[in-house]
C-alpha cells in the first residue's frame, strides 16, 4: 500500500468568497514516518503546503508563496484527526488567509503572500 500525501476532503462549502473544507488526516500519510515515531505529528510545512494547494484549486492562486505572515501553530494535528480548513483570498493584497480548526479549537493559521510589497 502506498502512503498518502494529501488530506481526504470530506466536505467543502463556499460562501462569500471563503472556502470551508472538512478534512480527514489519513493515518497512513507519508509525513508521519519519522515525525515522530512514538507520537506522529503533521508537520507545519505540510499544513502550509496543503493550504496553498487547496487554495490554488479553488482560487487559481500559485502553489508557492513568497512571504509567510502571522503563522501560529497552536495544537498538534495527528493521524485520524478531522479538521476544518478555512481559506480566504484577499485579491487586492494578494494574500491567502488560512486556518485549521475544529469547533472552537484552533490548530494553526496564518497569511501567505505572493508579493513582499503587499
Amino acid at each position: 500500500m502506498t502512503a498518502a500525501r494529501d488530506p481526504v476532503v470530506l466536505d467543502e462549502q463556499q460562501q462569500d468568497g471563503v472556502w470551508a473544507l472538512e478534512l480527514l488526516i489519513p493515518p497512513e500519510l507519508v509525513y508521519f514516518a519519522g515525525h515522530f515515531p512514538q507520537a506522529p505529528v503533521l508537520p507545519g510545512a505540510v499544513q502550509i503546503a496543503w493550504a496553498l494547494a487547496l487554495a490554488a484549486q479553488r482560487f487559481g492562486t500559485p502553489v508557492r508563496c513568497k512571504l509567510m505572515e502571522a503563522l501560529k501553530f497552536q495544537r498538534l494535528l495527528r493521524p485520524g484527526d478531522r479538521v476544518e480548513l478555512s481559506l480566504r483570498y484577499d485579491t487586492a493584497r494578494h494574500k491567502l488567509y488560512f486556518a485549521y480548526r475544529r469547533g472552537n479549537t484552533a490548530y494553526s493559521s496564518g497569511r501567505l503572500a505572493w508579493s513582499v510589497e503587499a
